[in-house]
């Protein structure tokens, strides 16, 4: 083979290396840049749609969550108001509940009301006629003193049988108003517990607590200096055993004022006192002065008694008006210590008599 064949050859070869290398670094290369330019484009088209379609759902979702947004508000206030609702409808139904209560309170207040005041009319007839009849129990303090008195009346302390005794009977005849006044709270009390079901067991209750209030304050008014029981006791026995100068005195002075009507001369007076004539009177005499001095010590001691107790017994008579606090009519008298007659006091008492009854002509 000659060299320019070879040559030849090789340039065949060399040419097609060159091409083979132009192709693959120049044709080629600008055809895959043609075909990614083409790829590109395609892209960028779809991608304009994708954004176009994006734009079109980022509009339908702003406007969905705006609308999301509002329903949610909606439903937030249709919520509160439900609630408002259901609040008011719990109300409502406590405040029926309570006033069927109340009103099943009222009708059984009023049916109780209507009750109490039924019974309260048959209590006021009842209180009425027995009134009318004069049935109407005392109050406790003027039983006691009537059983006081019953009991051991001043009539029947000064007597001379019994002028030992005078003192204790003086005594026993003591009641102190505080005392009385005790005893009708107890009974007041006991009233109020006994009737504590009873329509008037309010007004039993009230009546018995200002009671007590009321003697808790007047306590101290309501009680009496004690007297001095022996000492009218000793004024007693001093009156009696000073009788008998009393009584001849008083003989003397019925013989006086008879010799005086009778124009007796002292003869004739002595003549007569040996008679039967001058012992039968002298005994008629005594007999009526022993009686009379008697009467005047009884009427004295008596009298002198009731002045002394006079401000203790107004206290007894008038224990609940001043417990109570209720006017009384006539002013108490103010308690003092009252002192027995003396036996000159009986004396001059005496004498006084026996000589209003010179004047009458007895």
């Amino acid at each position: 083979m000659s060299y320019a064949g070879i040559v030849a050859n090789v340039s065949q070869v060399f040419m097609l290396v060159v091409v083979v290398y132009g192709y693959i670094y120049t044709v080629r290369p600008v055809f895959q840049k043609e075909l990614v330019s083409e790829d590109l484009a395609r892209l960028q088209i779809e991608q304009r749609k994708l954004q176009q379609q994006m734009d079109k759902q980022t509009e339908t979702l702003a406007a969905g969550e705006a609308r999301n947004k509002e329903l949610a508000d909606q439903r937030s206030a249709i919520e509160g108001q439900v609630a408002t609702l259901n609040q008011k409808v719990v109300v409502a139904e406590r405040s029926a509940r309570d006033a069927t209560r109340r009103a099943g309170k009222a009708v059984a207040e009023a049916k109780t009301a209507e009750s109490a005041l039924s019974i309260l009319q048959t209590q006021h007839y009842g209180l009425k006629l027995q009134s009318l009849l004069g049935d109407l129990a005392l109050p406790s303090s003027v039983v006691q003193i009537l059983n006081r008195s019953g009991s051991t009346y001043t009539l029947n302390v000064f007597e001379e049988a019994e002028a030992n005794s005078i003192a204790q009977k003086l005594k026993s005849l003591e009641l102190q108003p505080v005392d009385l006044a005790k005893t009708t709270l107890s009974q007041l009390q006991a009233e109020a517990t006994k009737q504590a079901r009873a329509p008037s067991a309010a007004l039993d209750a009230l009546l018995a607590r200002n009671y007590k209030e009321g003697l808790a304050k007047y306590a101290e008014d309501l009680r009496c200096p004690t007297p001095a029981y022996a000492d009218w006791q000793s004024a007693f026995q001093s009156a009696m055993q000073a009788s008998e100068s009393n009584i001849q005195n008083c003989v003397s002075e019925y013989w006086a004022d008879r010799t005086t009507q009778e124009g007796w001369t002292p003869s004739d007076v002595r003549s007569l006192q040996k008679s039967d004539f001058w012992k039968e009177q002298e005994r008629t005499y005594r007999a009526s002065c022993k009686v009379g001095y008697s009467y005047i010590v009884l009427t004295a001691f008596n009298h002198a008694w009731e002045k002394a107790d006079e401000p203790c017994n107004e206290r007894r008579m008038f224990v609940n008006h001043i417990v109570m606090g209720a006017p009384i009519t006539s002013k108490l008298k103010p308690m003092t210590v009252a002192a027995p007659p003396t036996t000159q006091d009986i004396t001059q008492l005496f004498q006084n008599r026996h000589s209003k009854q010179a004047e009458a002509g007895l």
